[in-house]
């Protein structure tokens, strides 16, 4: 059987340090829970289990959470031939679906709505 390599598959994988976008205190997390798909890679709307690395003095979380990935630095598709993609990899805690902050940092893409439609009226 033909193993592909991380590099080619892309997307963010078990510990991947990302950037919380959100003002629940949380600055970096590190992922170590993926359940979309077979591959183990996330892409924007993806549900993921985190571990809290980094935060302010303010933040109440523990230190696992649940989030959504918000922004990959791997390019996203769409159908009109359009590659969408960031300086950094970003995520969103969430709880009982819906998001722990109230503000979210910096832009989000459209395919958020699509990949998580019960949380989208809370994002948008």
């Amino acid at each position: 059987m033909l193993r592909l390599s991380p590099l080619l598959l892309g997307g963010v994988h078990r510990q991947t340090i990302m950037r919380c976008a959100d003002n629940t205190g949380a600055m970096k997390v590190c992922v170590f829970g993926l359940g979309q798909n077979k591959r183990g890679t996330g892409k924007p709307g993806h549900l993921i289990r985190v571990s809290i690395r980094d935060k302010t003095p303010e933040c109440t979380l523990g230190k696992t959470h649940k989030g959504m990935i918000l922004r990959t630095k791997k390019e996203v598709r769409r159908k009109d031939g359009m590659n969408i993609k960031f300086d950094e990899n970003a995520m969103v805690m969430i709880a009982k679906n819906k998001p722990v902050g109230s503000k979210i940092k910096g832009p989000t893409v459209l395919e958020l709505g699509w990949n998580a439609r019960n949380l989208c009226r809370y994002i948008f």
